[in-house]
């Protein structure tokens, strides 16, 4: 039995970050949800060197983007998306997965091999919204998967009667939503261009340590 896969879904960049419509323009928005993900590849390779990742996506876009495993969404929406992932795991042997946005603000490895440190049951990555920003699950098809407002106490109460565990990790807080969460990191703001993005948003700084850089949102970083 193969022990962990990453599930990274991802919607076509056309179409992602929607929410930020009111400070980005439609092809800044797009290059930028691009440069979140490739920039959680990039991380995944990095914190966890040998671990497969699976991207999933009903997206050509992004399909021709994935160097690696690759999974065609047919169903609709995030729920759908993961719940095929898990399938698709389980179906290939895989003991856990852990389920990461495409979009974290400054993931930190030292958080990440916290929260893969806890093993079999379910443990779940809070975000500060309620939402949940890291979901590992052994078996992979362990839960019915709740996405959305609420997520975390969702996923806790889909997990009853099984080991769940809530761990907050600082680093896996925030995604990017809103322009308040651009606010929160500089170095992505930046990456988007001054002419781009209002200036209040480039004068912010981050909340915490260096981290990955962000890729130029014109180019491919990996």
């Amino acid at each position: 039995m193969k022990d962990l896969l990453f599930v990274i879904p991802m919607k076509d960049p056309d179409v992602a970050k929607s929410r930020l419509a009111a400070v980005l323009p439609d092809a800044v928005r797009a290059r930028l949800a691009m440069a979140l993900f490739r920039r959680m590849l990039d991380f995944l390779a990095e914190a966890q060197p040998g671990v497969d990742v699976l991207v999933v996506s009903e997206s050509a876009v992004i399909e021709a983007e994935v160097g690696g495993l690759f999974l065609r969404q047919k169903s609709e929406g995030l729920n759908g998306a993961v719940s095929e992932a898990a399938a698709w795991a389980v179906a290939r042997g895989y003991g856990a997965i852990c389920v990461l946005p495409a979009d974290l603000a400054d993931p930190a490895a030292d958080d990440l091999a916290r929260l893969l440190a806890l093993g079999r049951g379910v443990s779940i990555a809070p975000a500060h919204d309620g939402g949940t920003n890291a979901l590992l699950v052994s078996p992979p098809d362990a839960i019915t998967f709740h996405y959305g407002a609420g997520s975390c106490l969702a996923h806790q109460r889909a997990a009853e009667g099984m080991a769940c565990t809530i761990i907050p990790l600082e680093s896996f807080r925030y995604d990017i939503d809103t322009s308040a969460d651009l606010e929160r990191i500089e170095s992505v703001v930046n990456a988007c261009g001054p002419r781009a993005v209002p200036a209040p948003l480039l004068s912010c700084p981050r909340k915490r340590g260096e981290g990955a850089p962000v890729a130029s949102l014109g180019e491919k970083s990996r």
